[in-house]
């Protein structure tokens, strides 16, 4: 597992969706957790890009599940979204489901597998990254990062003039089971 060496990483944004009409051009700096595995850090940017026309906002540091990792509130500060980013203790995610309108566990391929097995809230669904594409996208860090990301529902194309990464959003278009 790599550390992210960056405090901080400055991320130039070229962001477009023909359906909503969103062309965005923007600036962010987004800051790696205390420790926090490049694998991760890739994770959380990818389902903040995933999320990025309904403004997610990051957790500040990694809390075992007491907080989303990434997650999305309306104006009186209701979860609309809860994102963990692994699989959290039971107790946890019925406690994240009773919080918010909709849990999403973002869990690699033997997370997913092992979520399967377990009770589900009626509110919580997955999305699987696998390790493919994560290190695919772990190839595009850098502390001064320039990604172009184009959304063709359920596609989102992501590259830096040097790779390009696909992901399948289906499972986060979905609404819960």
């Amino acid at each position: 597992m790599m550390q992210m060496a960056s405090k901080v990483i400055k991320l130039d944004l070229q962001y477009s969706c023909d359906a909503s009409h969103a062309y965005l051009q923007q600036r962010h700096y987004v800051s790696p957790w205390q420790g926090e595995s490049a694998e991760h850090f890739a994770k959380r940017l990818l389902v903040y890009l995933s999320l990025y026309e309904q403004q997610p906002g990051f957790a500040k540091d990694d809390s075992g599940g007491k907080a989303p990792d990434l997650f999305i509130q309306d104006q009186q500060q209701h979860f609309q979204l809860w994102c963990q980013l692994e699989l959290v203790a039971e107790k946890r995610r019925l406690r994240a489901s009773h919080l918010a309108d909709q849990l999403l566990l973002v869990l690699d391929e033997q997370e997913t597998s092992k979520a399967e097995h377990d009770d589900w809230p009626a509110n919580q669904r997955i999305f699987t990254l696998t390790s493919a594409q994560l290190a695919e996208f772990c190839q595009m860090l850098k502390s001064h990062m320039k990604l172009s990301v184009w959304r063709e529902d359920p596609l989102l194309s992501i590259t830096d003039g040097e790779h390009v990464l696909q992901l399948n959003l289906s499972a986060l278009l979905e609404k819960p089971h």
